[in-house]
Order: C-alpha cells, then structure tokens, then sequence
C-alpha cells in the first residue's frame, strides 16, 4: 500500500479507502468483518461511512469490529451527516442545522463507539442551511472534542471558496477535504474542483471510481443488465440507462477492455489505476459486497498504468469543458505559449 497527505492535516492516507456502505444491506456482519481484516492487512488506513447507510446499521457494524479490535489508532474513521429517507416535510432530522447536525453526530458515535470522530463529512451542500451557520457548528464540535476535523462532500466551487474566505476571515476551522464523484465516466471535478483543492491544500477522495459499477465491464451493448447489479437491481436511477451509457460511455469500455486484455487483469483494475495516476486525489474510495470483489480491485495497487495505455485513456474519455472553461482553455497565455 501507499500513502499520501491528507490536504494539510499532517495525516497519512492510504491510496485505497473503504466505504462501508455495502454492510447491513448487501453484506452481512460476518462478510463485513472479513472485508475490514483484509483491507487494514493490506495496508488500509481510512473506513468511510455515514449514518443514513442503511439507517445506521453501517455504523453499528463498523463499530462493532472497531470493538473487537485491540487497536484502533492505526486507522482513520470517517462518517457523514445530511441524508434521511424517513424524514417527512416537516422533520428537522436532515440536513446540516444544528439542531440534525449534533443530534446525528451524537447517535454515529454511540454506534462506532468512539469518543471522537476523525472526519465528519457534510454529506451534500444543504441551500437551507447559512454556511456560516454550519462551519461555526463544526468548529463548536471540534472545540468540544467530538470531532477532529471536518470535510464536505457534493459541494460547489462556489461555495468550497466561500467557506475557505470565511475561515480565513474569522480564523475559524476550514474543511480539510472533499469527497467528489470522480472516474473516467465523470471528468468535471477536473474543471474548478480539483484545481481548487490544490491549490487550497484540501484533500480529495474519489467516491463511485467504477461509476456505480459501469467501469467493471459487467455491462454490454444491448444486453439487459446482470440481475444482481445496482443496474439490475435499479438501485439508484442515477445509474441507469440513459443517465449512464452512451457513444462516449461506450469507448471509454471498448478502451478499457483491449487494456486489460493485454495485462490480463479485471477490467475494474484498469480504471482504478488510471485514477491512481491523478497526483490531485488523496485517496480512492472503493466498496464491495464480498472479499473476492475487494481482493480483485485492491489488486491494483500492484502494478502501475504506462503513459501511452493513460494517454489512450485520457482520449477515450474526453469530453468538452463548457464555457468559459472552453473559452480559457482555448485563449489563456499558455495557449499562446504552445503555439509559438
């Protein structure tokens, strides 16, 4: 396993993450337990959860293992806070108000049976929440010592600036990560986002790297979906066809495929590291149902992509900036720089 730093945090951070997300659905606390041995045996330092993971039953089983451990400080935990299916019109349990914010965080500890979280996650940029609101409840958690740090996840540009600006300005605690949807399926973050976090020292995590499944090569053209895949299983819409596949999506598995054809390896391996490759991503995060699926993909980590096979890659999955990135791209300085 390899390592990078977190952002600016003086952490250490596995270049392969674990989401728990998997267990008390799709995993049962037996296989879980057998996921986490094997992934902190091959080096693996940070365990991803979240309390809305299958109504908190990630968590309990986390902590459950965390438990029955007889150390604990050689891995990071992280969990979130945002989401809930069970909430009505008029529930205040979601969200990032104070009031969701420390009761959620209160019942995640109870569940992991820690005393401190060490990344507590916004889930997803909350519009009916006052940011300044939400960064003076974290720093209140912090100062409290229920929390170390925090991060965000599912935020714009826009207001990741805003809230670095404030922290500045009333030297105040900043998120010290993202987590962002980035794959060979989904480039944007390569616009605004990942710019920004380097050049802010924020860290990065990588979530959905195989993009729900479409980057293992499990899905062909014109052949209806495995059963027993998020597709199959119409698990999230967002996933399905229409949303997912297409003449670029295509390619990008054509490419795949010759890859690892030649170097004999999962589909899934090539795409995780192409993603290995990108010096602004701190850490990868993968999940998986069962030890074999993890065994297949952490594999990556040993052996590295060529320039030519990410460069192919990299052309597969291209897709037009919209303006003004276009615009920029076409007539920065360094354009001109090239030309002459």
């Amino acid at each position: 396993m390899k390592y990078r730093y977190f952002g600016k945090t003086g952490l250490r951070i596995s270049e392969i993450s674990f989401g728990t997300q998997t267990f008390g659905w799709t995993t049962d606390k037996a296989d879980a337990f057998r996921l986490l041995d094997y992934y902190v045996a091959e080096g693996g330092n940070y365990l991803d959860t979240a309390d809305s993971y299958n109504d908190g039953a990630s968590e309990e089983i986390l902590g459950q293992w965390l438990r029955g451990r007889k150390r604990t400080d050689d891995v990071l935990i992280g969990t979130k806070v945002f989401f809930n299916e069970h909430a009505g019109p008029g529930s205040n349990e979601i969200g990032h108000s104070k009031k969701h914010i420390v009761h959620s965080l209160e019942k995640s500890l109870a569940r992991l049976g820690i005393e401190a979280v060490d990344l507590y996650q916004l889930h997803c940029y909350d519009r009916g929440t006052d940011i300044e609101t939400v960064m003076q409840t974290m720093e209140d958690l912090i100062r409290a010592g229920k929390i170390l740090h925090y991060g965000i996840s599912n935020f714009t540009p826009s207001i990741i600036m805003k809230m670095v600006m404030l922290g500045h300005l009333r030297q105040c605690h900043r998120p010290v990560s993202l987590q962002l949807e980035y794959s060979l399926l989904v480039r944007s973050p390569e616009w605004e986002l990942l710019p920004l976090c380097e050049e802010e020292h924020i860290g990065t995590l990588a979530w959905s790297p195989l993009a729900g499944g479409w980057l293992t090569g499990k899905y062909q053209r014109n052949a209806p979906p495995p059963e027993n895949s998020r597709v199959g299983r119409n698990d999230r819409e967002y996933d399905q066809p229409g949303k997912r596949d297409g003449a670029r999506t295509w390619a990008i598995l054509d490419e795949l495929r010759k890859i690892a054809e030649r170097r004999n390896v999962p589909v899934s391996q090539i795409a995780l590291n192409w993603l290995r490759r990108k010096s602004s991503i701190s850490s990868i995060l993968i999940g998986a149902r069962n030890l074999e699926q993890l065994e297949a993909n952490m594999s990556c980590m040993r052996w590295d992509l060529s320039d030519e096979e990410t460069r192919l890659l990299d052309q597969a999955s291209d897709v037009n900036a919209p303006y003004p990135y276009s615009f920029i791209s076409s007539y920065s300085r360094e354009s001109y720089t090239r030309e002459a």
